[in-house]
């Protein structure tokens, strides 16, 4: 250690430095205050001072308190040795910054053990030093990052639709960062999509991915994708980019430029609600697929819920963050009595659970992202070059395409894929894929399971019915030797209307076709009866259940069923 000594004796300099090299230390020497003053400016590797009080051309006191204003960030410890003995002299050696004193004459033993307890602290003062320093340099750091990651996420939302009377929004984020991202933009017809995604934890990490997210909604919704389309897409980009551990649960929407339809994606995120125009709850629509980010595009599955709204109905979309709100009890708010809220008729059903909500948990820290969206179904006059009121008007071509599948047909894993793939080129059916694919393999599988193979539903009633249904299903088409079934679709108008006419004709025994259409028993069909009776306006059998024929509306007026 580098001791300065200041003192305007030499003989006790001399005594000082013989004690202090016994131990060691490298002694520097100053006769007066001035002189170690510069000595102190000039070297910056001096450890401890040890000074005189009463010294010519300048005292103890004052060089120690220009010392002290030297480098104010280091410890470099000043004892006094003084032969001062009254309490106001020693309060003095104390204000003007010294650390310790020691009256003269002093003892060799003590003085060396104040030298060592100082150098500790020297020590451990420098140690402190330099990790706020680092702390400092981390937390520059850890700014610059955050200003960075906020920059991305205002601007994966700078797109989102700033005036639209079909959606209003609420957004509370837990941290700095949000994990919720809510997107929204008009569809190239005049609808308009919706985007919200919960992704894992919330904060910096969880707020990561919004930007590549709101890149590949923004492409997806210039192509006019469906939402299962879209959701595929996130899916793919986010499972080869997100670690394990991370995925984002999502829900996505389009409601239709007329206001009259709504396509929903829904995977992982909480129930959507669905009210009247009044306010009352009437429906919920269950999130039935896994969150994006888990699935190979192999497993992921693009199906989606079609809704027909009456006007003023209202869709509810929200993190998890409302349901699982603490009050201070510890607590949650609950779906239970989130879904209270919406039991009677109100003017604000949104600002009714928000009231709700901020009497339940007082004024208990936010733990998790909050976010709710409210889509409002009514024809959307916000978008661009759109008239209020007008529906979509397809100008293109009217065509017709055929297929006439046999038993080796039959037999191949998924005909019906290959179909869509000539749909999804079609510019009237792009962003109706998905539905249109699920009408088709639900009339494909009546034809094939009913007619064709003449399975009987009240298999799937059994503990284990749908696993010998789909048994017997294998068997019997692995012994298919003669038949055959056509697909014929056909776009073409219809008075104000533009149509998709499916006709599927097969070469089976036919089935009751008439329970089937009377029957509320979705048990016995599947999905297939609530599917076809809120997407087409015409269902019709013939030639013994045979045939059918639908007639989905790809375009039509501005109608509602008040």
């Amino acid at each position: 250690m580098r001791i300065l000594v200041v003192d305007d004796q030499q003989t006790n300099r001399a005594i000082l430095r013989w004690l202090l090299e016994e131990d060691q230390h490298d002694v520097l020497e100053a006769e007066n205050g001035q002189i170690a003053v510069d000595m102190y400016e000039q070297k910056d590797d001096i450890d401890m001072v040890l000074m005189d009080v009463m010294m010519p051309v300048m005292d103890g006191l004052e060089a120690t308190r220009l010392i002290k204003n030297i480098r104010k960030e280091a410890y470099v410890p000043v004892i006094f040795l003084t032969a001062l003995e009254n309490d106001e002299a020693l309060r003095k050696c104390l204000d003007s910054g010294g650390d310790d004193f020691l009256a003269k004459p002093y003892n060799d033993a003590v003085l060396k053990a104040k030298i060592s307890a100082h150098f500790r602290i020297r020590q451990m003062s420098r140690e402190i030093s330099t990790k706020n320093t680092e702390l400092t340099y981390h937390h520059q750091r850890i700014l610059r990052e955050q200003n960075i990651v906020e920059h991305i996420f205002n601007s994966a939302q700078s797109n989102n639709l700033k005036t639209c009377k079909n959606i209003r929004s609420h957004i509370s984020p837990a941290t700095t960062f949000n994990g919720d991202l809510l997107l929204t933009a008009f569809s190239p017809t005049g609808g308009v999509y919706v985007f919200l995604g919960d992704l894992t934890g919330h904060g910096l990490g969880a707020s990561i991915a919004t930007l590549p997210i709101a890149h590949e909604f923004e492409k997806c919704v210039s192509r006019h994708l469906s939402v299962g389309e879209i959701a595929f897409e996130i899916n793919s980009m986010l499972y080869g980019m997100l670690p394990d551990y991370m995925f984002c649960a999502a829900t996505i929407l389009e409601l239709s430029p007329a206001g009259d339809a709504v396509q929903i994606w829904a995977g992982g995120l909480p129930d959507i609600l669905v009210t009247d125009a009044n306010g009352v709850l009437i429906e919920r629509i269950e999130s039935g697929h896994m969150p994006l980010g888990i699935c190979g595009d192999n497993d992921f599955d693009k199906g989606i819920v079609l809704k027909r709204c009456k006007k003023n109905m209202r869709f509810y979309v929200y993190s998890d963050g409302i349901p699982e709100a603490n009050d201070a009890e510890g607590n949650l708010y609950s779906q239970e009595r989130m879904e209270s809220v919406f039991a009677k008729p109100q003017a604000d059903a949104m600002q009714a659970l928000f009231k709700d909500l901020q009497a339940f948990t007082g004024d208990v820290e936010q733990h998790d992202d909050i976010t709710l969206v409210e889509i409002c179904c009514m024809p959307v006059t916000d978008a661009p070059n759109r008239n209020a009121g007008t529906p979509y008007s397809y100008q293109g071509i009217m065509w017709s395409t055929e297929c006439t599948l046999f038993a080796d047909d039959l037999r191949r894993v998924d005909p019906i894929e290959e179909m869509m793939t000539l749909v999804a080129a079609q510019a009237a059916l792009r962003v109706q894929r998905d539905i249109v694919g699920m009408i088709i393999s639900e009339l494909y599988s009546n034809a094939l399971e009913h007619g064709i193979l003449g399975l009987s539903s009240d298999l799937k009633r059994a503990d284990n019915g749908f696993m010998l249904y789909y048994e017997e299903r294998q068997k019997r088409l692995t012994e298919l030797k003669d038949a055959r079934l056509s697909i014929r679709l056909a776009l073409q108008r219809d008075e104000n209307a533009v149509l998709l006419r499916i006709r599927i004709e097969d070469s089976g025994r036919g089935f009751d076709f008439n329970n089937m259409l009377g029957s509320n028993n979705e048990d016995a069909f599947g999905r297939g009866i609530k599917l076809l009776r809120e997407t087409c306006n015409r269902v019709e059998y013939s030639m013994g259940g045979r045939c059918v024929e639908v007639d989905y509306p790809v375009t039509q007026a501005v109608t509602y069923d008040i």
